[in-house]
């Protein structure tokens, strides 16, 4: 294939995934998990003068800001909804994403366009990776900005050049402030800098220094005089990560990409994962492996050999278990599938069988029948997004069913005002049918260790005699938050001359409160 002809065939492609993102939510919007309501509110709040405050008037603290400060920029300048820029900005970047993996896979390896056409159509039609895009979320950002940093980093592996040692580190920082998982780039940034310059082991120390400080320094000194200020916390609490389960859980996520799900059924995820390595066991020998090793290790995919090691080891050992070890939580996984595809390329030039003529037909062929597999799985995904709303793992609220319920539409005729209180178990659907501050309730032994009486004793947040307040109760899948006393729970230990919740609405979504104290 000449390469006029493949890049005007990813122009092409660069356009359709980002059509494919737009008409998942061009009905409804993007999807919207509890994080990207955080985001988006603290965006609101950004835009408003108040400050990165979250729906619930709290410092971020576990996310970086980048991600709330664009969105509040466009929002201020436009107007336009945060919702809706959230969209835009998703849609233009899974465009770009499709592109920059196109060229990163032409760099990687050079001359190879026919992998390289193959590799991008397998990107743009990964449902992990559009599910990722059509969700409010720093995620898409963060790819972009990774992919522009491998494009810089074999660059600078190639020349030294001072320029592309600044390209990488900014790119660096600019990660760290979209996620905190940014700092991957600084470790791996470091292990180019310092393979580059391995022939002055003084030299390659100090570049090394010099780069970690440029690229971690801003997201250190946001950490210490912003996050720790205010909250004593350095970059946020996590639920623990448990090794283990999550090297499981990437492999079962990685071979879902490539296997259909009844194939799995047959053969776990870990038996397949076992049989490459036998494979590979079996075609080993140590020139194959040392060949392979000066490979990995020169210009081309260095870049990508580091950030797979490092990104990799994160998750791994860093991310929490019991939020991403179900099979629906892709979207951090998914991140490393331009570097997994080359990789596994070259692995496959190494130790798999060379094949030429009929055969090499052959296996083209059986690639481009194996496409119709992802494509299927996201053409449906898309279809049914647009119709119902994103139908991702992540959207939790904008959902067409919550939109079109009864809870809905009774909260839009209510006679809200900007100083009454509102009240949620489950804060982030609140905050999206209302796009207003939302106050907690009372937590007892999943946050605070307390019982439950203790809880609603010592809980100093309730409304004031003169506060008019509301309680929005949601039942089902967006009452997930157990720890939170239930109305119920909250009649029967606060007394009566305090505190009454009184029922007004009710609806198959939940049902709408008024606190009356007295």
């Amino acid at each position: 294939m000449k390469p006029r002809t493949f890049y005007y065939l990813l122009a092409i492609i660069s356009v359709l995934g980002g059509l494919a993102v737009y008409v998942a939510t061009s009905q409804w919007g993007p999807g919207l998990s509890t994080d990207g309501a955080r985001y988006l509110s603290t965006a609101e709040s950004l835009a408003a003068g108040r400050g990165l405050l979250d729906y619930l008037g709290e410092p971020l603290v576990n996310w970086p800001p980048l991600y709330p400060a664009i969105v509040a920029l466009l929002h201020k300048l436009s107007g336009v909804d945060v919702m809706v820029i959230a969209q835009v900005i998703n849609t233009l970047t899974w465009s770009a994403i499709i592109a920059l993996s196109g060229v990163f896979f032409t760099r990687a390896l050079p001359g190879k366009y026919t992998f390289a056409l193959f590799a991008t159509l397998v990107v743009a039609s990964s449902r992990a990776l559009v599910e990722m895009s059509a969700n409010a979320s720093s995620d898409p950002l963060f790819m972009l900005c990774m992919l522009l940093w491998l494009l810089a980093a074999q660059q600078y592996a190639a020349t030294r050049s001072p320029r592309y040692f600044w390209q990488m580190a900014l790119l660096a920082a600019a990660g760290c402030f979209l996620r905190y998982a940014g700092s991957s780039l600084v470790m791996a940034g470091g292990l180019v800098v310092l393979w580059a310059w391995r022939s002055d082991l003084r030299q390659a120390v100090l570049r090394a220094i010099a780069y970690g400080a440029v690229s971690a320094g801003p997201i250190g000194l946001w950490a210490v005089f912003h996050n720790y200020r205010l909250t004593g916390i350095l970059l946020g609490t996590h639920q623990p990560s448990y090794p283990p389960g999550l090297f499981v859980a990437a492999v079962e996520k990685v071979a879902s990409w490539f296997v259909p799900e009844r194939v799995l059924l047959i053969v776990p995820p870990l038996a397949l994962f076992g049989l490459l390595l036998a494979a590979l066991a079996l075609r080993s020998t140590r020139q194959r492996w040392a060949a392979w090793l000066q490979r990995v290790l020169a210009a081309p995919l260095l870049p990508a050999a580091a950030f797979t090691l490092v990104y990799g080891a994160m998750l791994i050992f860093t991310i929490s278990y019991s939020e991403h070890r179900v099979p629906g939580s892709q979207r951090l996984h998914a991140v490393l599938l331009p570097c997994l595809l080359v990789l596994g390329y070259t692995l496959y030039e190494q130790f798999g069988p060379r094949l030429q003529g009929a055969w090499r037909t052959l296996a083209l062929g059986a690639a481009a029948v194996w496409l119709l597999f992802p494509l299927f799985r996201t053409a449906d995904y898309v279809r049914s997004s647009h119709a119902e709303g994103d139908v991702s793992y992540y959207n939790l609220y904008n959902t067409r069913a919550l939109r079109q319920s009864e809870l809905t539409a009774h909260l839009s005729t209510f006679p809200f005002q900007p100083d009454d209180k509102v009240y949620s178990n489950n804060e982030g659907a609140a905050w999206f049918l209302l796009r207003r501050r939302i106050y907690r309730l009372p937590r007892y032994d999943g946050e605070t260790q307390a019982s439950l009486q203790t809880a609603l004793a010592e809980f100093d947040g309730w409304p004031a005699v003169d506060d008019t307040a509301w309680l929005i109760w949601f039942s089902d899948a967006l009452d997930y938050k157990r720890d939170v006393p239930t109305p119920e729970q909250m009649q029967d230990n606060i007394p009566a001359s305090t505190m009454r919740v009184l029922s007004n609405y009710r609806s198959g979504y939940g049902e709408i409160y008024v606190l009356d104290v007295e």
